[in-house]
């Protein structure tokens, strides 16, 4: 239920320095289980990881990762892992910092870090954030509030600090390395595991550093600075060519094992400022900026680095009427994905003597992904009015976001098929020029949105829709979202809600820009003979496109059991219609259609403290949630747009016997049954906090496609067991250092290494598995 104070939380905290809330007849004291707010102390009690926003979510019963990726020996790395929320593409969630979007939308379905032209990584995640720089994490999965659009699976909202004025700074250093992490490699990968290939990672040290500054100006302005280096030093193995002998060729090289780079900087910043008259504003600065550097030990001399950077501005204004509070918001966001090679053109070098061997090096120059990103929005608050017996909260809001996305590359860059004669000339048999230029797309996305929450005694009815129109498919969406709440003994002791609401996708930008980057390739040499020709164009069409769209029932129950413990019970159902496939190939092009289907299905129970029970001297809150879990699609929604739609009833083979494709297990994004018991234990008087959160995971089928025979596509699967990881965290603040705390956190305490996905397409024994036990060692200190 909202709250329905006529005067505002916010409000009554910035001119009372306290918060007065005044109950309304429908009291919650329950938890909304549609929204799951992480907060500072709880992170804190967290073992953190890499301090990513995935680790950080990852116990909700909402989420659910990719175990292929979760255990894929690449550690080392700093990438934030991709996740799905109720079954949907884990590309279809929107990322928010203090309520600004910065989602990737132009390809974050495209993960793959090897060399290719034309190809850059992308992370839905534009902005990489430390999570030691944020308040609170705030996930919405369900009864999604309709001033947010723009998603199919869930919303995940940063929220950075407001300064307080205490003149205070904060230094926190983390460590971790492969010395202190547990791994273990299927026999398929290793080779590449131990050489450092791109996507592995064997050998590595992390350093982590943030430092957080609050401080007063003036009587009327405070800012927070924060500023956060998380590096990870990975050893990796290069192929050097020899260039000293007479002839450099594919023999004379030397493999050398060196550390390469994988860094994110984030740096935050926030003033905020009290106007008087009932006027505050914040003004946030946000910057991102991950850098992987990377080599081969297949090519000769190649080395490229991908980046990440996003850098943001933004402004709230927030104005305290008679009649309510308006806020108005207003952003500028700029987006970047790169990918930086040491050379401009990519060759495989061939000899007429055949006893000099061939070789290939090179790179692609630089190509990047650019999203320029402008937000504004208005919304208003009223306060809370009286229509007979009915007790309104009315809020309502417009939205406007401009977007640009562009290709980039920044130089002529060629690739070469070539032979060395014995006179010394080199022969070419091909020569293809990709065109230094730019090919761009933009849209405009504008919402209105009206929320009214009626309430009659014990019961509250909420009537909510958000009209959104967008120019790149040229489609205006109406999405409803309904809710009914019931207060059944009036105490706020036993609640009952229900909802159904309709979610709009986001669109994926990178596919509108893939015929523009084909008119930038020209065929120069073929077979020897100069062509200059330019290169086959391929078509992409959209025409008739409808936006995705996801249809939710959620259902809820919650019970307070005494005045510490309370219980919840859940069930969500979403219905995913007009996904984007792909039809044609590169001869015929490419046709999008909304040949897309799913379905997902949730049930949790939770059980939670309302307030700390003491025990061993110690206060102590916990949390539980189990989690079932079922869905199914008719496409690979992990492909992005780029997947093709698929009839459920075809004919697939799997383990050698024939059912129809409905019936095929899933195996990406899916965990049929989930236990998750978080315990958080504080001594107070001797500084100590103690932190644990332990998950059950089911028993799954891991699928590994074999290929096609006559026509028939053939599946293999393993059955790979449940598991129970353990993760703890301890904390301690001599009180004889005041400021001073040291940390230890350890994920998979009990060093379970088990098989959790199948990894090669080729081969159904060839597993991954869950990482083992890792350490973290941390001292911060506040002065």
């Amino acid at each position: 239920m909202a709250q329905t104070a006529d005067n505002p939380p916010e409000t009554a905290a910035e001119n009372a320095g306290v918060v007065t809330r005044t109950m309304p007849e429908v009291q919650v004291q329950a938890e909304r289980m549609e929204a799951r707010v992480y907060d500072r102390a709880e992170m804190d009690a967290t073992a953190g990881g890499n301090r990513d926003l995935t680790s950080l979510i990852s116990d909700n019963p909402a989420v659910t990762l990719n175990p292929s990726m979760s255990g894929n020996g690449n550690r080392g790395s700093l990438a934030p892992e991709s996740f799905s929320i109720h079954g949907e593409s884990p590309f279809q969630n929107q990322f928010l910092i203090d309520g600004i979007s910065g989602t990737n939308v132009i390809n974050p379905q495209e993960g793959a870090l090897g060399l290719q032209v034309g190809r850059v990584p992308g992370f839905s995640q534009a902005y990489n954030i430390d999570t030691e720089l944020l308040d609170e994490v705030r996930v919405f999965d369900n009864r999604i509030p309709v001033e947010y659009g723009s998603f199919q699976g869930g919303v995940i909202d940063a929220r950075i600090r407001t300064p307080k004025g205490t003149n205070t700074v904060k230094i926190k250093r983390s460590f971790n390395s492969s010395n202190l992490t547990q791994q273990e490699m299927p026999e398929g990968v290793v080779e590449d595991w131990e050489n450092g290939e791109p996507g592995y990672s064997s050998v590595w040290k992390k350093h982590f550093t943030s430092m957080q500054g609050d401080f007063r100006l003036t009587q009327d302005s405070n800012a927070l600075v924060s500023f956060s280096r998380r590096e990870s030093q990975i050893q990796r193995q290069s192929k050097v060519l020899d260039r000293s002998v007479a002839v450099p060729n594919g023999k004379a090289y030397t493999l050398d094992m060196h550390d390469e780079k994988d860094q994110v900087d984030d740096l935050l910043a926030k003033l905020h400022t009290n106007w008087g008259g009932g006027t505050t504003s914040n003004l946030l600065l946000k910057y991102s900026n991950r850098q992987e550097d990377l080599v081969s030990n297949s090519y000769a001399d190649t080395a490229w680095t991908n980046r990440q950077k996003a850098m943001g501005l933004g402004l709230e204004v927030f104005q305290q009427l008679d009649n309510g509070k308006l806020t108005a918001t207003l952003g500028v966001d700029q987006l970047n994905a790169a990918r930086e090679s040491s050379a401009d053109a990519f060759t495989v070098q061939l000899f007429a003597d055949k006893s000099l061997s061939s070789y290939t090096w090179g790179g692609f120059g630089k190509e990047s992904l650019e999203q320029r990103q402008y937000t504004g929005k208005l919304r208003m608050d009223w306060n809370t009015f009286a229509n007979g017996a009915v007790r309104h909260k009315v809020y309502g809001g417009v939205d406007l976001t401009s977007t640009d996305a562009s290709f980039v590359r920044h130089q002529d860059s060629y690739t070469y098929n070539q032979t060395l004669l014995a006179n010394g000339q080199q022969s070419i048999t091909t020569e293809n020029r990709y065109q230094a230029g730019t090919v761009g797309v933009g849209y405009n996305d504008l919402a209105l949105y009206l929320s009214d929450t009626m309430q009659l005694g014990n019961v509250a009815l909420l009537a909510s829709a958000r009209v959104e129109r967008d120019t790149l498919l040229g489609n205006t969406n109406v999405a409803p979202r309904m809710g009914l709440d019931w207060d059944v003994l009036g105490n706020g002791q036993t609640q009952l809600g229900m909802g159904w609401s309709r979610y709009y996708g986001l669109n994926l930008m990178g596919y509108a820009l893939e015929q523009g980057k084909s008119e930038l390739l020209s065929y120069v040499i073929q077979k020897g003979v100069v062509v200059n020709k330019p290169g086959t164009m391929v078509n992409h069409s959209y025409e008739g496109l409808q936006t995705p769209y996801s249809d939710e029932w959620a259902f809820s129950w919650t019970q307070q059991l005494s005045p510490m413990w309370e219980a919840g019970l859940s069930y969500v159902r979403r219905a995913s219609r007009d996904g984007v496939t792909t039809e044609g190939n590169s001869t015929t092009g490419y046709f999008y259609t909304n040949g897309g289907s799913g379905q997902a299905e949730t049930a949790t129970f939770s059980l939670r403290t309302l307030k700390p029970w003491k025990a061993a001297g110690a206060d102590w809150t916990a949390r539980m949630a189990f989690s079932w879990k079922d869905s199914y699609r008719n496409h690979d929604s992990t492909l992005g747009w780029e997947a093709e739609g698929l009839a459920a009833d075809d004919i697939v083979e799997v383990n050698g016997v024939q059912m129809q494709r409905k019936d095929k297990p899933y195996s990406a994004f899916t965990q049929p049954r989930e236990l998750m018991l978080g315990t958080t234990a504080r001594w107070s008087m001797a500084g100590v906090t103690w932190g644990n959160r332990i998950k059950w995971k089911s028993s799954r089928s891991g699928v590994a496609y074999l290929g096609t025979s006559k026509g028939v596509e053939r599946y293999a699967t393993q059955r790979l067991p449940s598991y129970v990881t353990w993760d703890s965290t301890l904390s301690y603040q001599p009180a004889m250092l005041k400021g001073l705390t040291l940390s230890l956190d350890v994920l998979n305490l009990l060093n379970r290494q088990v098989p959790i996905a199948i990894a090669n397409a080729a081969a159904a024994n060839n597993v991954r598995y869950q990482t083992g036990r890792e350490i973290w060692l941390a001292a911060a200190y506040e002065f």
